[in-house]
């Protein structure tokens, strides 16, 4: 079974293990055995009493229009009731999950997290009542080195920033965010973090291969100095563009035994990878998180995929990009021979 299919670190392993123990600094021990679980309860077919994980969507709104993202999609705008997480509702997933001693919770999912203007109030709420762990993934156009600043002040553990390419790829995919203004925001970051004597956030940059194909090095010669890990992604089909899919044989999902993703309206996805809200197993409005994640739906999906028919019996599932056959590549970078998996048959073109 593969653990987070497809992404792979640019960083060396040195520089990943540093980003590993800064990630988990102040709750080691915790966070070392969170990692154990999400590696090996999938493998075990362990539901745990809680998840280890849960997503949580602060908003499914997002004001760019990346020609590969989903969201700009017909199909979203007609499945997904497009909005903002209520802070009510927030404070209620954080109160129940504090009680199973929830580890990590990350505040993103399919829109732009920072366009909520309460999650600088979610992060705080989430530490102050005992998450060991909050991150964000954002695309960094609303934040500043103030708001960083205060990011840092709150106690966020882990941001992810996505840089898709440099230069003119970057801005045409991210229109209208500017390449050099976004660098520089990351410089100052860091100088920010050194000044107040901190490692965290982490910040981890985030990109998809075919922006950065032609030109690795460069691109990891610019970020290598400034963050504290680089990694990237396959161009996944988030468009629904493929129609015959290849798949791993015998193929079971670790997600399901490892987090919980909750939309900004409160409806529980089956997995992280269900962007289209196709199959809904619970709403945290209306049920607690753990009935929902020891409830029937949840536990019909597993028994589905023990038998290794996820692809077959869930559509959620053949869509996903986890149960995909891949086809390896060799690129070197500073040096080091990094291996890419790409799926087979899948072009590699943005926006196709």
């Amino acid at each position: 079974m593969k653990i987070n299919k497809g992404q792979f670190r640019l960083t060396s392993r040195t520089k990943n293990f540093k980003f590993d123990m800064n990630r988990g600094k102040g709750h080691l021990l915790d966070y070392l055995k969170n990692r154990l679980d999400w590696h090996v309860n999938p493998r075990l077919n362990k539901v745990p009493n809680f998840p280890s994980h849960i997503d949580i969507e602060t908003s499914s709104i997002c004001n760019l229009n990346c020609p590969m993202c989903y969201t700009t999609t017909d199909e979203f705008k007609e499945k997904v009731d497009a909005g903002l997480i209520d802070f009510k509702l927030f404070k209620k997933i954080i109160d129940e999950s504090v009680k199973y001693n929830l580890y990590s919770i990350r505040l993103s999912f399919r829109g732009e997290a920072f366009l909520h203007p309460k999650i600088y109030d979610m992060i705080k709420y989430a530490k102050d009542s005992g998450v060991k762990e909050v991150s964000s993934l954002t695309h960094g156009g609303h934040i500043d080195e103030k708001k960083f600043e205060h990011l840092i002040d709150l106690g966020l553990d882990w941001l992810t920033i996505s840089f898709d390419g440099i230069g003119e790829m970057y801005e045409k995919i991210r229109h209208p965010l500017k390449f050099d203004d976004a660098v520089q925001k990351i410089k100052n970051y860091q100088e920010l973090k050194k000044e107040k004597g901190v490692v965290k956030p982490v910040i981890k940059v985030q990109t998809i291969w075919p922006a950065i194909s032609k030109n690795p090095e460069e691109f990891y010669n610019i970020f290598n100095p400034i963050t504290d890990q680089i990694a990237s992604n396959p161009l996944i089909d988030y468009l629904g563009n493929d129609s015959d899919i290849v798949y791993e044989e015998n193929f079971t999902c670790p997600q399901l035994w490892q987090r919980m993703v909750i939309g900004s309206n409160g409806k529980v996805m089956m997995c992280a990878n269900d962007e289209m809200n196709s199959h809904i197993v619970g709403d945290v409005n209306e049920d607690s998180i753990y009935n929902i994640w020891h409830g029937k739906k949840l536990n019909k999906a597993r028994d589905i995929h023990k038998k290794h028919r996820g692809t077959k019996d869930l559509d959620v599932c053949k869509h996903c990009y986890l149960p995909r056959k891949t086809e390896r590549e060799t690129i070197e970078v500073e040096n080091r021979s990094l291996n890419i998996d790409n799926y087979t048959d899948r072009t590699q073109k943005i926006g196709e």
